[in-house]
């Protein structure tokens, strides 16, 4: 079902691959088009999603929702859910609010599944 989900998000114009990723830094699914090595991603945006929180936490704003990583060659978003984070990885010409807005559909259906129990 995760994996429909993120099948679902991929279709967004620009969206390359996205993925859920534990607090653990283990990926619970992942929808690619090129092969990822879900170890390194996994460990990397998990760093990454604790930095983060622990400088929200720190410059006391609440709890860490979403973000955006911008580079030279594609944006990142991140969306907390009840899985995880859901790790969404963007060409820069992708619609910014588009790509934000399936994201947090995605979020919301991902929240749904960990509400039935289902995976």
């Amino acid at each position: 079902m995760m994996e429909q989900i993120l099948a679902e998000l991929n279709k967004t114009p620009g969206v390359v691959g996205s993925f859920v990723v534990a607090a653990d830094g283990i990926i619970v699914a992942s929808d690619f088009a090129t092969e990822l090595n879900d170890e390194m991603m996994g460990a990397l945006t998990s760093s990454i999603i604790n930095s983060t929180e622990k400088a929200i936490k720190k410059m006391d704003q609440g709890d860490l929702l979403s973000f955006i990583v911008e580079t030279e060659t594609s944006r990142l978003f991140f969306n907390a859910s009840r899985s995880g984070f859901l790790v969404c990885v963007a060409s820069l010409d992708a619609n910014l609010g588009l790509v934000r807005m399936e994201m947090r559909s995605s979020v919301e259906k991902l929240n749904d599944l960990t509400t039935l129990g289902v995976s």
